[in-house]
């Protein structure tokens, strides 16, 4: 039988349920990445490192709630932070204690986060942030990266899928340009075309969506000295980065610093959460200029500050280098396994997360433009049934571990996984 064949009836009560879905929903999914060929798999419950499906069927998540889980579904942390939410009323709509014992608890860990706000989702963090550089510098042109993905929100939609070629977005006089990822040269351009109107550049340290590819120490270095000589602002966008890879900001792994940041995610367990800030002085735009940046009727709501705190408290004495390293052998095992395909295959990825990718061509530089522009999504999607057919959940063919995917066992199942997964591609 065929990979789908088989998927078919492995997953025949999920198939059933999708069906069902799409006459309540466009695609079936209330987000698009949920949405994978032939169906997606329908989930019951998650717990620890294994999701359980409709079908009775137990599966290792690599995805982890959008990588958020770094704890593991389920945890000590996200338990005892919903029932002190629970005890303490889940929605206040006021300034509460919680939210401010996790903002001390966060800038601890990120001590440059001199001031931030709190809201509910990373869409939200980059919208407000952008919006606050704008007002800040008093210009009006964003530079962003190709293949970065930055929330839903239209201010940032530029440059998301390709064509890249000189991608830009004007909202009411407002533009937003960019530029190639890690294309010193290239990047520095169009720095220049802009550079008297350009209020910031917004970056993923790593590319998430854009295939899991870190930015290098020279493309860091030309983005943050154009903002010191150009008075424009650096912000990093962590929702995926921020407390994955260590406790707080990844940039002390990169050697530059931003000016401004985003969290979410791994920083308050997996609950609805958006972080943005950074330097006081620019912060205090909000006040200056009474720039409306600060809604959310959920913003800092006591089950998300709950959890937390909480999930904070646990990742401060967290071991890093030992989840990092795994991130790293277990690319390291990808790596060799995709070099004996019959087809192009490449490996990315920075400590703890990974991905697969399939190509049209080999390339001698794997970059954004070459994974979303060559990639070959049938073949994506056909190995992604294939490691669901061997009781795994990847996504971009990877995932990220978490703490309690450190097991020797586990890691030796997720190698022979992908092993009789790559056979069934051949």
């Amino acid at each position: 039988m065929s990979i789908n064949a088989d998927y078919l009836v492995k997953f025949r009560k999920s198939s059933k349920l999708y069906k069902k879905s799409c006459k309540f929903f466009p695609n079936g999914v209330s987000h698009d990445i949920r949405n994978y060929l032939p169906f997606p798999v329908v989930t019951e419950r998650c717990d620890g490192i294994y999701m359980y499906d409709v079908d009775g069927n137990k599966i290792i998540d690599l995805w982890m709630g959008h990588y958020a889980n770094i704890l593991g579904h389920g945890n000590s942390a996200q338990i005892k932070g919903l029932k002190k939410a629970a005890n303490a009323g889940i929605h206040h709509g006021t300034l509460n204690r919680y939210q401010i014992e996790f903002a001390e608890l966060v800038q601890s860990a990120v001590p440059e986060m001199e001031h931030m706000r709190i809201c509910t989702s990373g869409t939200e963090a980059t919208m407000y942030v952008t919006r606050v550089a704008r007002a800040y510098t008093g210009r009006q042109v964003l530079v962003k990266a190709e293949g970065g993905w930055h929330g839903g929100n239209s201010v940032l939609s530029t440059g998301v899928v390709p064509p890249f070629e000189k991608e830009k977005h004007s909202i009411e006089g407002q533009l937003t340009v960019s530029v190639p990822y890690n294309d010193i040269e290239k990047t520095a351009e169009t720095l220049n075309t802009y550079k008297n109107d350009i209020a910031a550049i917004i970056i993923e340290p790593m590319l998430g969506a854009g295939g899991g590819i870190t930015a290098s120490d020279g493309y860091l270095k030309l983005l943050r000295e154009f903002c010191d000589k150009n008075g424009s602002l650096l912000i990093f966008d962590e929702v995926i980065t921020g407390f994955r890879f260590r406790y707080g900001s990844i940039w002390p792994m990169l050697g530059v610093c931003p000016d401004m940041f985003t969290f979410g995610k791994a920083s308050a367990g997996g609950m609805h959460i958006g972080i943005y800030g950074g330097r006081k002085d620019v912060m205090k735009t909000i006040t200056k200029k009474k720039l409306f940046v600060g809604g959310g009727t959920y913003s800092c709501n006591p089950v998300s500050m709950c959890v937390g705190i909480e999930t904070l408290k646990k990742l401060k004495s967290a071991d890093y280098l030992s989840l990092n390293k795994a991130g790293d052998d277990f690319r390291g095992f990808l790596s060799d396994a995709v070099r004996g395909l019959p087809f192009p295959a490449y490996v990315t990825g920075f400590g703890s997360f990974f991905c697969v990718h399939f190509t049209d061509g080999y390339y001698g530089k794997i970059t954004p433009a070459v994974i979303m522009k060559a990639g070959l999504k049938e073949r994506e999607d056909l190995f992604k049934a294939a490691m669901l057919l061997n009781n795994v959940f990847t996504m971009h063919s990877g995932g990220a571990f978490s703490f309690k995917h450190l097991k020797t066992k586990t890691i030796e199942s997720l190698k022979e996984a992908y092993t009789a997964s790559f056979k069934l591609l051949t």
